[in-house]
């Protein structure tokens, strides 16, 4: 097995664990007796760890090594779930969640930095873009599958099972395998990353500490306007994922007989995600020749076109349609963005800058809860979408006509 297709099963594996906690974690935690503001703290608690810890888990990375820091991560994914599925209290679960936030700060951008090293360590650096989107269809095809195995295995686990075994909580039967597949993803990663550490990467930065190391970064970063388009890329496709993510089930459930089909939850949030997966496919060679400046503005619009779709129609087939357009164009900009981030960095700073830009989908995020907030109080949330969709479409070609202009006068180094 080649090292693209080891990689790229490695991300399928590894992603799926989130895909199934993904279509229990709230429905595990309404179980355990949550009320909907200890739901809220449990997110936050995951989300502000990661954040606070996303930039310098990417430097410990690239100073330790990021094959050590990946298998770090899936130790703290699985006490994390380990945690969740023994708490003996609420307070217990937030802290698991607490510590599933490190394990997602650690394990964000180390396989990638350590692939993309290897494929230039091997010689191979003409083709990043196109290996990189092959991964990330594998990626979603994982999320895909998690989801829908998460979303149908409560439904099997038989009642006295649970109340024997589990506490009444049939959600736990998904944690569980989350962290069987954390355990096989961290063993087989012993045989999928057999070629070992980028010993270049750890040389240089054997005498350099973690601020000069920030500080050499920030310095790259900031002297090169490329690099920030693409951060502002990337935070302004959070932006757009966060106007979805809180509102989308609401809206649709109250749609004609979109409340009834949300019963089936498990097998649309998969279904987003397949869908996606084979829409990507379907355009890879066609994509694969286009240039981010050309790519990344057509996702943008696409998303804000499917954004308007969902405010506007009143079939939850229509609505589904503009969700799984919605979800493909900012799933699939994210190679595009990866790949053009890994022209203009070093093998020595590579995974804190896919931290960094993990970190701007993150912002792009939070930028948007508060004005979202304050969009669907004043007006409506469908209002609120069509606001964000033009806000989207003019950032979009803000950038795409700023990024232009840069390409006509400075050729990026490979």
């Amino acid at each position: 097995m080649n090292l693209d297709t080891r990689y790229a099963f490695h991300l399928a594996l590894d992603i799926s664990a989130a895909g199934v906690f993904m279509a229990v974690s709230g429905l595990y935690c309404l179980a355990e007796g949550m009320t909907l503001q200890q739901l809220g703290w449990f997110f936050a608690a995951f989300y502000i760890v990661m954040v606070v810890l996303e930039v310098p888990s990417g430097f410990l990375a690239d100073r330790f090594g990021h094959l050590a820091v990946y298998r770090l991560a899936k130790g703290f994914d699985m006490l994390n779930f380990v945690l969740l599925v023994l708490a003996p209290s609420i307070a217990t679960v937030i802290l698991a969640s607490a510590i599933g936030g490190i394990g997602r700060a650690l394990g964000s951008g180390c396989l990638e930095a350590w692939y993309v090293n290897q494929r230039y360590k091997e010689g191979r650096n003409e083709s990043i873009k196109a290996a990189l989107s092959r991964a990330n269809l594998w990626l979603l095809s994982g999320l895909g599958i998690g989801a829908a195995i998460g979303g149908l295995l409560p439904a099997l686990v038989p009642n006295t099972f649970s109340q024997a075994y589990l506490n009444g909580n049939p959600y736990k039967v998904g944690l569980i395998l989350s962290m069987v597949i954390h355990l096989a993803a961290l063993g087989i990663s012993f045989l999928t990353f057999h070629e070992g550490e980028n010993v270049r990467s750890l040389r240089d930065h054997n005498h350099e500490s973690r601020v000069s190391m920030g500080g050499n970064l920030l310095t790259h970063f900031l002297v090169n306007p490329v690099l920030i388009r693409l951060l502002a890329w990337q935070l302004l496709m959070g932006y757009a994922l966060a106007n979805h993510s809180v509102y989308w089930q609401p809206v649709f459930a109250m749609l004609e007989g979109g409340n009834s089909m949300l019963e089936w939850v498990g097998v649309i949030v998969a279904s987003n995600y397949l869908l996606a997966a084979l829409l990507g496919r379907l355009l890879g060679v066609s994509t694969a020749s286009f240039s981010a400046v050309t790519i990344l503005p057509g996702y943008a619009v696409c998303a804000a076109v499917a954004l308007i779709g969902m405010s506007l129609v009143s079939n939850p087939w229509g609505f589904l349609l503009a969700n799984w357009v919605f979800i493909s164009a900012v799933f699939l900009s994210r190679p595009v963005i990866a790949a053009e981030l890994h022209r203009h960095v070093g093998s020595s700073h590579r995974s804190a800058a896919v931290s960094l830009l993990s970190l701007s989908l993150n912002l792009g995020g939070v930028m948007t809860g508060g004005l979202l907030s304050w969009l669907t109080q004043t007006f409506s949330v469908p209002v609120a979408w069509q606001i964000s969709a033009l806000v989207l479409i003019v950032s979009a070609f803000s950038l795409n006509l700023s990024q232009a202009a840069l390409s006509r006068t400075d050729r990026p180094r490979e």
